[in-house]
């Protein structure tokens, strides 16, 4: 399944690459792509997610949720748990929405009005859940967590980090804009140890430099930055184990599969044992 940024929603057959249907819909598209069953979910720029039927693409319902005056950067992020869709929106709302009926079950503000004017500095992170809670953070220096049911707000620590966080057991771990590796207990939202990963990079440096994402495999955690390197940092410890140089600018975020470390630069995808 493909939904694009003209409005326009395509099924490819994986094996042969055929298109099976495409359909055009109102207004281009801004984020994953979730399936259920028989339906599919999406939500486009005005901030409105739609369902879709899988078979040929015809809508079955959509949720217009309030719009903002200017085209967010980030791209929506959604999960499905208990028969919920959950997704946000350029302004910062999360909403859950019954996957049969399409009605809204709850809503959170996280933002405050002003931000309708400036969703375009507005950034993110995907959400995430454990089952019981999702979690997410943004640039703002905000980082939630939010009951799955009930949609009322468990804790938020200041943190600032458009970064996908990890849940591991009864911890959670992101790395903030500015380089830092957060370890946060998970149901009480403490934050339990800082470590600075890029503390022997002269301020220059720093100042030049963003976490473009990360993984966790074994017992180290694998931070690619927008200057081409790959930094291996010790989960236990905290401390900086190597730094790797793999290309000369952004690189993607790493990816575990088969016990091997992938990175795409360039165009090209860089494989590590």
């Amino acid at each position: 399944l493909v939904a694009d940024s003209i409005a326009k929603i395509s099924n490819i057959n994986l094996e042969t690459g055929n298109l099976i249907w495409s359909k055009k819909s109102e207004y281009p598209f801004n984020s994953e792509i979730k399936i259920f069953k028989d339906k599919f979910f999406a939500v486009d720029f005005k901030n409105t997610l739609r369902c879709f039927y899988l078979k040929d693409g015809t809508e079955c319902w959509n949720i217009k949720t309030e719009e903002s005056f200017t085209v967010s950067n980030s791209k929506f992020s959604m999960l499905i748990k208990d028969n919920l869709v959950i997704y946000n929106n350029s302004l910062g709302d999360i909403t859950a929405v019954d996957i049969l009926s399409g009605l809204i079950q709850w809503q959170l503000p996280t933002q405050t009005s002003s931000i309708m004017n400036e969703t375009y500095s507005f950034n993110f992170s995907k959400l995430v859940s454990d089952g019981s809670s999702i979690y997410f953070s943004n640039n703002k220096n905000q980082f939630y967590s939010v009951d799955l049911k009930s949609g009322t707000m468990n804790w938020m620590s200041e943190i600032n980090s458009i970064l996908t966080p990890i849940i591991i057991g009864n911890f959670i771990f992101t790395v903030s804009e500015n380089g830092y590796l957060f370890t946060i207990q998970k149901n009480e939202g403490n934050i339990i140890r800082i470590n600075d990963i890029y503390k022997n990079f002269n301020l220059k440096k720093r100042k030049r430099i963003k976490p473009t994402g990360f993984t966790i495999g074994g017992n180290n955690l694998y931070l690619t930055n927008s200057d081409g390197n790959l930094i291996v940092i010790s989960l236990s410890a905290g401390n900086v184990i190597k730094i790797e140089k793999v290309g000369r600018d952004l690189l993607s975020k790493p990816l575990i599969y088969d016990e091997n470390l992938f990175i795409v630069k360039n165009g090209s995808i860089t494989q590590y044992d």
